[in-house]
């Protein structure tokens, strides 16, 4: 069993299905729905996988004008692995993806814990300066405040009749 595993290779494929023919002749209501099924129909066919999943994303990007103004055509990736086949839209994350960045996030946090003792002593310097500078904008705050009373107030001129 190990032995197949290891064959079993994965294959990525982006196509632009032309989804305006499988729906031309449907009833309004329909559109949408035949343009699903022209979808899986597709991917079966060019893959011949026997199993056909579409992701959420894509099926609610079907169906974002609704039942009687379906798109004309759409692109998508589809992950064809041991007879089954996975759709999904180009820029949609994977499971597995995401759990490759997170794992490399994770790998880039734990460089800089060696280097945590360093950032501790500057942190405890910077508390001292912090209430320094905090003083300052206020000082320059209430600059304003006092040129905006300086100024004289105008006084509005008599209409004249």
């Amino acid at each position: 069993m190990a032995d197949k595993k290891k064959d079993a290779v994965s294959v990525e494929k982006v196509y632009t299905i032309p989804l305006r023919s499988a729906w031309k002749g449907a009833t309004r209501v329909k559109k949408t729905k035949r343009s699903v099924s022209a979808v899986r129909q597709f991917v079966e066919k060019h893959t011949k996988a026997e199993d056909v999943k579409i992701s959420e994303k894509l099926n609610s990007a079907l169906w974002v004008s609704g039942a009687k103004k379906p798109l004309h055509k759409v692109m998508v990736k589809v992950n064809v692995s041991e007879g089954k086949a996975s759709v999904r839209l180009p820029e949609e994350i994977t499971l597995e993806e995401e759990k490759k960045r997170f794992l490399e996030e994770k790998k880039k946090k734990k460089a800089p814990e060696a280097e945590e003792p360093k950032a501790e002593e500057k942190k405890e310097e910077a508390p001292a300066e912090k209430p320094e500078e905090k003083a300052e904008p206020a000082k320059e705050e209430a600059k304003p405040a006092e040129e905006k009373e300086e100024k004289p107030v105008e006084e509005p001129k008599a209409e004249k009749k």
